[in-house]
């Protein structure tokens, strides 16, 4: 089996979105882990639901662990090769990182919604469409009369 340009071209693009949310979720979920929860995060969010449900240490590090559950399904999908997209290896766990990556998206914007930053909420809202995107791409098949 000879790959085409275009194969090259798909494996080139999932690498690329594999290797963007690899950085996104690394950076963010490793720094919460070894930095901890911020001095600024009570003052932000202490004033609205979460400091009473779950907590605000609890919904610090249900954040963390959500990026790092990201993160580390981006690593997967890497070790896995799920860029060559080969008939035995179909990309599923970049699949799940993705919509795993919506839903922290999701959380992400919660929180910027609780302290009216709307113009976070709006930038998170284009991450979140960014990833619907990419989600799209990564699940589409190539036609049979051609990619």
């Amino acid at each position: 089996m000879n790959p085409t340009s275009a194969d090259w071209c798909r494996r080139g693009a999932l690498l690329a979105i594999n290797l963007l949310f690899l950085m996104v979720w690394g950076f963010t979920g490793i720094s919460k882990f070894m930095q901890g929860k911020p001095s600024w995060f009570e003052d932000k969010f202490g004033q609205t639901i979460l400091a009473k449900v779950p907590g605000l240490t609890v919904t610090f590090w249900l954040l963390a662990g959500a990026e790092m559950l990201a993160f580390l399904l981006a690593l997967g999908a890497i070790g896995r090769g799920e860029f060559l997209e080969r008939q035995e290896r179909p990309p599923w766990i970049l699949k799940s990182m993705l919509v795993w990556s919506l839903f922290v998206f999701v959380m992400l914007g919660f929180g910027q919604w609780l302290t009216n930053e709307f113009n976070g909420t709006a930038q998170l809202f284009a991450y979140f469409a960014g990833t619907l995107v990419c989600l799209h791409y990564v699940t589409a098949r190539a036609t049979p009369n051609g990619r």
